[in-house]
């Protein structure tokens, strides 16, 4: 569900180095929207008390073949027995602002604006999100203060320098660390500022979560219309609402779904309605207007199914990667790829400094006023 976009870093620094085996789900996944499903199976085994350590409840549930004659074991099965904590959502404009301000302020950092603000549609409504949601109010709170913006990226502490692909992730208590490839700098963030933990991730990454968790025995639920699942071995939150979809649960537990009444994908086949996904998704009919999903956006083809879809044509940006054009600058704003389509950004509406285009001539950014 998270590692497309591997680390929290890589957003706003730079380059930084739900599934169970009781849950298959529709719900949020590296595109937020309708389309997108999570994996299951994929996390770190943990021993019983590793699990009761970090509050979740076992409890003897057997499956369709556990405790049969052949002899097989019955499985215990794992919930998270706390409640989820209440976790807040950016909108996109603070998004593409956050993002601005910082690369402004982070001069060291060569990376496209594009990086940064095509993340939006990946990040909404699941762990990176919250805590980059809790970053961007930071950082725009800031306003073209970068001493401030740089406390925000570094919990107020003194910058670090690390050695990128070389200095590990790492938990200080509740304090997650990651180092930047671009920046050279430890990105720092209290997770218990969302009222969470930090964990590392079976790949080593270190994230904000409720606990750990043994994907192969850990039943999805869930707290509202928010999923709480297993996610490479972190006890994670996504939030159903953020794709126009709803939390349900049944005898495989908790998962994503629409909000209509139940169906089946032939009686409610997926379809595009004008900027409406139409159909069946996780057994209940869903209608979701992409464009209260992720503004802008439409209903199009997401590899083979109608999905929510960027709606322009005339370039690409990709997360962490950047854009298809050279960006530039047009008077003092900055021209970059957002939604498939080339437009200006301003800086100083942001009341950050003219734009200029870097040595590379592939990135531009707004400048320190």
């Amino acid at each position: 569900m998270r590692r497309a976009l591997a680390s929290l870093g890589f957003l706003l620094l730079g380059l930084a180095g739900c599934g169970g085996g009781s849950s298959a789900a529709d719900g949020p996944d590296d595109a937020t929207g309708p389309d997108a499903a999570d994996e299951p199976g994929d996390g770190d085994s943990t021993d019983d008390s590793a699990a009761e350590d970090a509050g979740v409840e076992v409890e003897g549930v057997a499956d369709d073949d556990a405790g049969t004659d052949d002899g097989e074991a019955e499985v215990e099965w794992a919930t998270w027995d706390g409640d989820a904590p209440d976790v807040t959502m950016m909108t996109k404009d603070e998004h593409v602002a956050s993002c601005m301000r910082t690369r402004a302020c982070f001069s060291e950092n060569p990376q496209q604006l594009a990086t940064c603000t095509s993340a939006f549609a990946s990040i909404n409504g699941r762990e990176i999100g919250f805590t980059l949601s809790a970053v961007a109010s930071c950082v725009n709170a800031a306003g073209a203060d970068c001493a401030a913006i740089r406390d925000c990226l570094t919990n107020g502490e003194e910058p670090a320098p690390c050695v990128p692909l070389s200095t590990p992730d790492r938990c200080d208590g509740t304090v997650l660390r990651q180092c930047s490839r671009a920046s050279t700098i430890d990105f720092v963030f209290d997770c218990a500022r969302l009222g969470l933990d930090c964990h590392l991730d079976r790949d080593g990454a270190a994230v904000c979560g409720l606990g750990i968790c043994d994907p192969e025995t850990f039943r999805w639920t869930c707290r509202g219309d928010t999923v709480v699942s297993c996610d490479l071995g972190v006890i994670s939150l996504a939030l159903c609402d953020a794709a126009g979809m709803a939390c349900v649960e049944d005898d495989t537990g908790g998962h994503c779904a629409g909000t209509g009444g139940p169906c089946t994908d032939a009686s409610d086949p997926r379809r595009c309605e004008g900027d409406r996904v139409r159909g069946c998704i996780g057994g209940f009919s869903a209608d979701i207007d992409c464009n209260d999903v992720i503004p802008r956006w439409t209903c199009g083809d997401r590899e083979g199914d109608a999905g929510c879809v960027a709606p322009g044509d005339e370039c690409t940006a990709v997360p962490l990667f950047g854009s298809d054009i050279d960006e530039s600058c047009d008077g003092d704003a900055v021209v970059s790829c957002l939604d498939g389509w080339i437009e200006p950004f301003s800086c100083s509406a942001l009341g950050l400094g003219p734009c200029a285009v870097l040595p590379s001539g592939r990135a531009a950014r707004c400048t320190v006023p």
